[in-house]
């Protein structure tokens, strides 16, 4: 969540931020959280510009993982039939 906040803070500026994470706690939501928490907050008092931005990278981050981690679990298969063809 860190760099959630980190990306939210350069969207919608570091102070605005910190304003919308002490409302957080007072409305009973987690102020570390940013989806479902912060966020809701987000929305309402600026609007969904840094909610729409934050959700963007977010989903990028996803993709990009689900891509690397299938480009290794391939060059895993890979390395694992060429084991068997040697033997």
């Amino acid at each position: 969540n860190k760099g959630l906040f980190t990306f939210a803070s350069y969207n919608a500026g570091p102070g605005r931020i910190a304003q919308l994470r002490k409302q957080a706690t007072k409305r009973g939501l987690d102020p570390n959280v940013w989806f479902n928490n912060v966020e809701l907050l987000a929305a309402e008092k600026i609007g969904r510009e840094t909610v729409t931005y934050v959700s963007n990278i977010y989903k990028y981050y996803l993709a990009y993982r689900m891509v690397t981690e299938e480009r290794g679990e391939r060059e895993k298969a890979k390395e694992a039939i060429k084991q068997q063809e040697k033997k």
